[in-house]
């Protein structure tokens, strides 16, 4: 693949919301009510674009997650992540993201 064909590439790491019905989002947790963070990478039919950590984006597969931890991927290494679908303009209230953080330090 030549250099022009090539684009930035970053991973986020993510854990999944739901709309709380007021308007917010609250982290998803499973039946066993556990919450796992995953990775994702940016792609080359990624819509919208990354601002901030507590931004919300959407899998490929419709799953609304929350971003944790962004970092510079490096292009040859992206097929090791899955792509994620798009960037919402919507971010999470301080204390989810307080909620976020906190996981993502114990489960790293």
């Amino acid at each position: 693949m030549s250099k022009k064909d090539q684009y930035p590439v970053s991973r986020y790491t993510g854990l999944p919301v739901e709309d709380d019905g007021n308007g917010g989002y609250q982290l998803h947790y499973d039946a066993n009510g556990q919450i796992r963070l995953h990775t994702w990478r940016t792609g080359k039919h990624t819509k919208g674009r990354f601002r901030r950590i507590g931004q919300l984006m959407l899998t490929e597969n419709g799953l609304m997650v929350m971003i944790v931890k962004s970092e510079p991927m490096a292009f040859k290494d992206r097929h090791s992540e899955v792509p994620l679908g798009r960037f919402l303009s919507a971010n999470v209230d301080s204390a989810t993201l307080a909620k976020g953080l906190t996981i993502l330090d114990q489960q790293s």
